[in-house]
């Protein structure tokens, strides 16, 4: 996760009080955690804000104005009812807070049971930086955080991630001109599969600028290795030419390939490369170039 989008999803963590962060706190567990991850109805909670793993209670903390004290009254009451309620059958306790720690926080929740562990706002952000870029892109959403924030950043992670697998050494002639893309499609494409490729295309068009933008940031040796290793897979597929697309999607993609989000976005720097006459059969008019 670039240094933009952390500190987006950092503020926005920070802006939610109360409640609010509560609700925040139980998507995004859910997103992460799924089925290990209960929630707890606020009314009925005797004290747990969720239920991890099936034997740790959470207690979360975003109080509308932080003071220490205040931190130490309420974490201090949670803990009370976490004694009464939970900790007969729910052996760990975790205070998750979106505030910075300091080691005066620290100190009152080890004071109060010496392994009981706190998750601030730098952890909890770094938790979800650790995420499958679909769990990123969920949290992103449930968040309400503009998609272009997630979508900018992964768009930079795909050209990284296909220059290091590729061949450095390998050199392609880039091209310049870039053919006309309904003569390229229908070119290439099974005919059943033209105007389906076309409406994909036109949805990817938007991310288009960014992606020049991060190419043009690249190297020129990293670039020329990069189409290297685009062109070199597409030869070396077999089938139609979707089938030939798919497969680079399932061999590029490596170990990310079953992160929808990610995998999306690998196939819309494919499909950009497609445009820029990287692979596939060429038009009359490149030919005569």
């Amino acid at each position: 996760m670039d240094n933009i989008a952390r500190s987006v999803l950092q503020k926005k963590l920070e802006s939610l009080k109360a409640t609010y962060f509560q609700d925040a706190l139980d998507k995004i567990f859910h997103t992460i955690f799924g089925s290990d991850f209960t929630q707890i109805k606020q009314k009925q909670d005797k004290g747990a804000d969720g239920i991890l793993n099936g034997d740790t209670i959470i207690a979360a903390y975003a109080p509308e104005k932080y003071s220490l004290s205040d931190f130490k009254v309420k974490i201090g009451d949670d803990f009370d009812k976490y004694k009464t309620n939970w900790q007969s059958t729910h052996p760990f306790w975790q205070v998750i807070c979106n505030l910075e720690l300091t080691t005066s926080m620290q100190k009152i929740v080890t004071e109060l049971k010496a392994d009981a562990k706190i998750l601030c706002i730098s952890g909890l952000v770094e938790l979800i930086r650790k995420q499958s870029w679909t769990k990123r892109s969920l949290i992103f959403k449930s968040l309400d955080i503009p998609d272009n924030y997630l979508s900018n950043d992964i768009l930079g992670t795909v050209i990284e991630d296909l220059i290091k697998l590729s061949d450095e050494s390998s050199k392609s002639i880039p091209y310049e001109k870039p053919t006309f893309i309904e003569e390229k499609t229908t070119l290439n494409l099974e005919p059943e599969n033209v105007e389906l490729f076309l409406e994909e295309y036109e949805q990817h068009l938007a991310y288009f600028s960014a992606l020049a933008h991060v190419v043009k940031d690249q190297s020129t040796k990293n670039i020329q290795a990069l189409r290297s290793k685009i062109r070199t897979t597409y030869m070396s597929s077999s089938g139609s030419f979707s089938q030939k697309l798919k497969n680079m999607n399932d061999v590029l993609s490596g170990s990310k390939n079953n992160d929808e989000y990610y995998c999306l976005h690998l196939r819309i720097v494919l499909i950009y490369f497609f445009e820029q006459c990287l692979f596939g059969q060429k038009t009359s008019a490149e030919l005569q170039t």
